[in-house]
């Protein structure tokens, strides 16, 4: 825009010029505003980092609960926490991760507790079953291999072809599955799963009992058949020579004699 001129006989020559509203005063207030809003929100958020980062929230105690096997140590070190951890800004599910490493963790939850406690809540694998071989080696019910069987361990034996370390997986199969299937009481008493003609399966028990179990469909409805036919002959003074669960419904039962 451009200024207005007019001239006027009486009062000689004028220049008149548009009134403009005054925008450099407050144009300069707002940019000043801004400033001083930015640098205090700079300094916020300095001071949080700072905080945030500070001795204050480094892990000063580390509790382990659920584990058997592994201990709270090994716990510990498979965590990958150090004193210096932060626990403010700690990645539980990397730590987690780390912590499942070992064959015996099947789940592991990390929790805080502010400003300087970290739990780790371990639930382990059971194992089920031994290999068979010169190395026997536990087994979960997962088929994950947990580590070496000693002779007092009174698993199961399954049929496994091959040499395994604790960290492998043995093949799912039916004996394994006849495995997972066993009520806990029941797993002291079993000596081995066998693979027979046409998919037939047989469970040796210890004290010389034969199971029958067909194939390995309806398995926990065969090993809980199982539990209760056993659990009738102990309650009735009755040795059993050879327990049929093929029909879970109609479990069948041949006495000694």
């Amino acid at each position: 825009m451009s200024a207005i001129s007019t001239s006027h006989p009486s009062s000689g020559a004028a220049t008149l010029r548009a009134d403009f509203p005054a925008l450099v005063l407050p144009v300069r207030r707002g940019l000043a505003r801004w400033a001083v809003l930015s640098v205090g929100l700079g300094v916020v958020l300095a001071a949080g980092w700072w905080v945030t980062n500070s001795p204050a929230f480094d892990m000063r105690s580390l509790k382990v609960e659920g584990n058997v096997h592994v201990t709270t140590a090994e716990v510990a070190s498979l965590s990958g926490l150090t004193a210096t951890s932060n626990v403010l800004w700690l990645h539980a599910d990397e730590v987690e991760r780390r912590v499942e490493a070992d064959p015996w963790v099947l789940d592991a939850r990390v929790s805080r507790d502010l400003p300087s406690g970290i739990f780790v809540t371990v639930e382990e694998r059971t194992p089920v079953a031994v290999t068979a071989g010169r190395e026997p080696m536990l087994v979960a019910g997962d088929g994950m291999v947990l580590g070496p069987a000693d002779d007092t361990v009174r698993l199961p034996v399954i049929e496994t072809n091959g040499r395994f370390s604790p960290g492998q997986r043995v093949p799912d199969s039916d004996e394994l599955a006849v495995v997972r299937s066993l009520p806990p009481e029941l797993l002291p008493m079993a000596a081995k799963v066998r693979g027979g003609d046409g998919g037939s399966l047989a469970l040796a028990l210890r004290d010389g009992v034969e199971v029958a179990y067909g194939d390995a469909t309806a398995a926990e409805a065969k090993s809980e058949a199982l539990r209760a036919v056993l659990s009738w002959a102990a309650r009735h003074g009755i040795h059993p020579v050879s327990v049929d669960v093929r029909a879970p419904t109609a479990p069948a039962l041949s006495p000694t004699g």
